[in-house]
């Protein structure tokens, strides 16, 4: 019975593949969070400004990739972030020595130094987890010249021996951290803001997708057990030295077994933790994993729990800094009532017991709702004319209380 059910499931995966690669032609669920005008400018478009995917527009696709973010930079994330566009503009593109459209690294640099008088830059990010489209507001700083930048050791220029190799080592190093060369128009843009706390890499994205689902561990014992594998909420999305980087249904197999009886480093995310770590798994001699592996298009990183509780919590309540928390009147039900927090200290009507009769529960439930409205109507006659309202209360239509004779 349970190889009758993995069969169907590897059919119906198979299916949702051949139908996904026989629309090669249109683009994929997973990109259509991009608005078309940010991808516009990484295909060939005519007279009219209009543009046809081609046949294998999927693997063309690409954005900035955030290879690495520092510890005070809180808005993107590492492997997951692809950065489509710059203030809604697609980025910049030309054709390089190779025929492949490549950003214009200069035009974009361009276009952050603009913004620096606004103080922000608007970076159009698409994030593999889900596939989701989203803006992100990064702050910027203008570049000041006695600001000191970190120097890489990585850069070695080349010096003459008659000068002073540190001197000339440090003004260079200088030189690369305050300007970019753009090598589709031959000239050196100067960087005017300070460091935005990441760094970037062109890639597919397609390369997200490249994603190895842990489905079941199926070896008491064996390497996945051992190293802490999670059935169902891991996903393998990297592996050491970049292994697995061309994806493949086959491909994480093929490195099992070539280290067999030897160490591997795999990087894995947790849907439920949504976090990343590494994990080294011991292979061992039969070159096995230990575990079942679900790979394609059922098998990419979801839409993390919190990113959707963002964008409900935004469209539902906004809570303004005087305690009292506005809910949208369009989602609102007729028997809802505005209450402020700011009278949440009054006292709740106690609960009834639960012998009480239905009857007595109307009558709590009427009770409560009078001295709700008494509340309400305190809180929103305060500072009002007094005289006002006993000119309403002459001409309410509520008879007087009897005078009772003493």
């Amino acid at each position: 019975m349970f190889r009758i059910a993995k069969n169907l499931v590897k059919t119906l995966e198979q299916t949702v593949s051949d139908t996904v690669a026989r629309n090669n032609n249109k683009l994929d669920v997973f990109f259509q969070s991009i608005p078309p005008n940010l991808i516009a400018s990484q295909f060939n478009q005519d007279s009219n400004n209009d543009f046809t995917l081609p046949n294998n527009a999927n693997e063309l696709i690409s954005g900035l990739r955030i290879l690495y973010v520092e510890e005070w930079q809180l808005q993107l994330q590492s492997f997951f972030d692809y950065i489509v566009g710059v203030n809604d503009f697609p980025l910049p593109m030309y054709i390089n020595n190779y025929g492949f459209m490549y950003p214009d690294y200069n035009a974009i640099l361009n276009l952050i130094n603009d913004s620096i008088g606004t103080g922000f830059v608007k970076l159009n990010i698409w994030s593999a987890k889900g596939g989701r489209f989203r803006d992100e507001y990064i702050n910027l700083a203008q570049r000041d010249e006695n600001d000191m930048d970190s120097i890489s050791l990585d850069i070695k220029p080349s010096i003459d021996n008659d000068q002073d190799p540190n001197s000339t080592s440090q003004q260079h190093q200088q030189q690369q951290q305050q300007q970019l060369y753009s090598s589709s128009t031959g000239i050196t843009v100067p960087i005017l803001f300070k460091s935005l706390g990441f760094k970037v890499q062109w890639t597919p994205l397609i390369a997200a997708t490249f994603t190895y689902h842990i489905l079941q561990l199926n070896i008491d014992n064996g390497p996945a057990q051992v190293a802490g594998l999670i059935p169902d909420e891991d996903y393998i999305i990297g592996c050491q030295d970049g292994l697995l980087a061309t994806g493949g249904n086959e491909l994480l197999a093929d490195v099992v077994r070539s280290r067999a009886n030897q160490s591997l480093v795999l990087y894995i995310y947790n849907k439920v933790s949504d976090s990343v770590r590494p994990v080294t798994v011991n292979i061992g001699p039969d070159g096995r994993l230990g575990c079942n592996i679900g790979y394609g298009f059922l098998h990419r990183i979801p839409t993390t729990k919190n990113f959707e509780q963002i964008n409900s919590n935004i469209t539902t309540t906004t809570t303004l800094n005087t305690g009292v928390s506005i809910t949208n009147p369009t989602n609102m039900n007729n028997d809802q009532t505005f209450i402020p927090n700011t009278i949440n200290t009054a006292s709740a009507a106690p609960l009834p017991s639960p012998t009480s009769t239905t009857s007595r529960t109307n009558k709590k439930k009427k009770h409560t709702h009078s001295t709700t409205t008494a509340d309400m109507n305190d809180y929103f006659n305060e500072g009002k004319d007094p005289r006002t309202s006993q000119n309403n209360e002459n001409t309410s239509s509520i008879p007087p209380p009897p005078i009772i004779p003493h």
